[in-house]
């Protein structure tokens, strides 16, 4: 069992070996969890690594990059909600699909659209077509997500789970990193952040996504247990929906909770970078180094509180790092100078945390026959969150002020879904009775 050092320990070892020895009987320890696993989530978190490297080269100028295009904020809200729409309405059936004909041919349509997607923000010549390049990566972000889901309640044991998704967000974090450094000297080289200057950086991420389709399309193998329920009877698309229903697990809750748990970045994401670059003065490169403080908080504490909730529980890490995530909101609307935008930026990183941790329980409530659906349910309840919250975020930032789209969503976070989280079991060494690990 990979096991990580108590803090004392960690202390005695880095004492008596130093701290180059400790980081390397780390990596090896890493290597080891990696190795025992299943080949597919190998696959998984190379993929998503790449991915997100790809993704961080212009994460910090996308919603820039459509205002330069010509949309103002209410526009943007709406761009993210049709977005957001299309992907819940193919969720759950895209779900049921992966159930009855297997989890390849979704995952690599959803990469492929991706990179659809990528190339029409590259080709754009005004804010209206990034509508269809939203859609595109909505819909790709359902089928990449729904097929994580399979692959790792398929390829990780209960026990590991809180630890190997947060491995694999901790190495995608160790690329994505340094993306935003690497391009902000491309846009100041290309004269700055303007539409002709972002630009390119797009028709690199295009390239990009081809290399990992080809790779996901060679080394990616059909799941097992996908496999035997996909070839056995299937009562249809309402008779397996209602399948789900039929053991004694929170499901319904449950529903509600995950919904609410991406209520903040919904709200929120259209307008972080807007905000930091409008309101605050943010330049290219403190754009730049905000993201990277995200990225390296999860370096440094992504495995070992993902560790910390396979031993400990989920629920109680989550309510650990609530606090510190209201944190980032809260300094990024008294933000006085860089310093604080970058700490808001490196306390964000405990919401992404705890919405793996999140994930961690979605996967432990159903058996792996029967994730394809449950992670399509999900996605489609989520659309009901995340559909309306940018376009809700657009008027409050138009007609109330920047301020209150950080606040908004806290205080339905405080008031609904920590209540609602403190009525649901805690799943860590729980399993349904068809999981079967190997």
């Amino acid at each position: 069992m990979f096991q990580w050092p108590r803090t004392g320990e960690g202390i005695e070892v880095a004492q008596a070996l130093g701290a180059g020895d400790v980081v390397a009987t780390t990596i090896e320890k890493v290597i080891g969890f990696v190795t025992r696993q299943k080949h597919n989530y190998r696959v998984a978190i190379t993929r998503s690594a790449a991915s997100s490297f790809l993704l961080n080269l212009t994460a910090q100028y996308d919603s820039i990059y459509t205002v330069a295009l010509g949309a103002d904020s209410g526009d943007l809200g709406a761009i993210s909600s049709i977005g957001n729409g299309i992907g819940a309405l193919i969720s759950a059936p895209a779900g049921w699909w992966v159930d009855r004909h297997g989890l390849k041919p979704f995952y690599l349509l959803g990469m492929g659209l991706l990179a659809g997607a990528v190339l029409i923000y590259a080709l754009a010549p005004s804010w209206h077509v990034i509508i269809a390049a939203t859609i595109l990566v909505s819909v790709s972000m359902r089928l990449t997500g729904t097929g994580c889901s399979v692959i790792c309640a398929d390829s990780v044991r209960n026990e590991d789970r809180a630890t190997a998704q947060n491995l694999c967000v901790t190495l995608a974090s160790s690329l994505s990193m340094i993306a935003p450094l690497v391009a902000a000297p491309l846009v100041t080289a290309l004269g700055g952040m303007t539409v002709t200057s972002i630009r390119p950086l797009y028709y690199i991420r295009f390239v990009g996504y081809g290399l990992i389709f080809l790779f996901v399309a060679a080394q990616l193998r059909e799941p097992r247990l996908v496999r035997t329920a996909g070839a056995g009877a299937n009562p249809g698309l309402i008779g397996g929906f209602r399948q789900l229903f039929e053991g004694e697990a929170p499901l319904g809750r449950w529903l509600v909770i995950s919904s609410l748990t991406w209520l903040p970045m919904a709200m929120t994401a259209p307008f972080l970078q807007l905000d930091a670059h409008q309101a605050k003065g943010a330049d290219q490169y403190l754009l730049g180094i905000m993201i990277t403080a995200t990225i390296l908080a999860r370096l440094l504490f992504g495995i070992p509180l993902g560790r910390l909730a396979d031993r400990i529980g989920r629920k109680k890490v989550i309510y650990l790092l609530t606090p510190l995530w209201y944190a980032s909101n809260l300094l990024l609307i008294c933000s006085l100078n860089s310093a604080t935008l970058i700490l808001a930026g490196a306390l964000q990183t405990f919401y992404f945390i705890s919405v793996g941790l999140t994930g961690a329980m979605t996967l432990e409530l159903v058996s792996v026959e029967q994730m394809g659906k449950w992670s399509g349910l999900i996605g489609s309840f989520r659309g009901l969150v995340t559909i309306p919250a940018p376009v809700i975020g657009g008027l409050i930032w138009r007609e109330l002020g920047p301020m209150y789209v950080f606040v908004v969503p806290l205080a339905v976070d405080l008031l609904l879904r920590i209540p609602l989280l403190t009525s649901i079991p805690e799943t860590l060494g729980t399993r349904p009775a068809s999981r079967k690990d190997g």
